[in-house]
């Protein structure tokens, strides 16, 4: 568990933007104006392949990059998957691949329409990888609101612990949050969101 006074390290994946190499978009500048703000670590990793994509999770699960509970995965997305150049990863997959290695740990889908799926399949996901919650937008949006949303999202972030309490306090700064931002039709769910309601 990271506590509140832990930095909240990210380790970001991010996928090809543009076939054209001559094109250097890139979500650097956003991790580091993140950094301005208050010391925060990152890693930040291009992948253009879906062989690249695992081997660089395969990394983020090891015990050394414990600090970097944030996984911020930064591509063209569809619904229920991420692009990476040519190659789709879908979130099934994603599953597979993080089953059960996510204790204390959050992932970002900074991706367009990843996740306008039906809730259960997100539900799923987190009961597979173990994750805290899983978070993105359910439609296409706008870059630069995009950035404008998460930017103030990671920062709030840092200010709660990563545990089931903590979580709590996440989503609903996030919610906050995401009232300003409407378009976005952002979604977190939570590991509080598996809990049985009780009647």
């Amino acid at each position: 568990m990271r506590k509140k006074d832990q930095s909240k390290g990210i380790f970001c994946i991010e996928g090809l933007w543009s076939q054209d190499l001559r094109i250097s978009s890139s979500v650097v500048p956003f991790l580091n104006l993140l950094n301005l703000n208050a010391p925060l670590e990152y890693i930040h990793m291009d992948c253009a392949t879906a062989q690249e994509f695992e081997f660089y999770l395969r990394k983020w699960m090891q015990k050394r990059y414990e600090r970097y509970p944030i996984l911020y995965l930064a591509s063209h997305g569809y619904a229920s998957g991420v692009e990476l150049g040519k190659d789709r990863y879908s979130i099934d997959a994603l599953g597979e691949l993080l089953e059960g290695k996510c204790v204390n740990r959050l992932i970002m889908f900074s991706a367009c329409s990843t996740l306008g799926i039906d809730k259960r399949v997100l539900k799923s996901f987190l009961r597979k990888t173990d994750a805290l919650a899983v978070c993105g937008y359910r439609t296409d949006v706008d870059w630069m609101r995009s950035t404008a949303f998460e930017l103030l999202l990671l920062s709030h972030i840092q200010n709660n612990e990563f545990s089931g309490r903590g979580i709590e306090a996440i989503a609903a700064e996030a919610n906050a949050i995401a009232k300003s931002f409407r378009d976005l039709e952002f979604v977190m769910v939570t590991v509080k969101d598996l809990e049985p309601t009780v009647k």
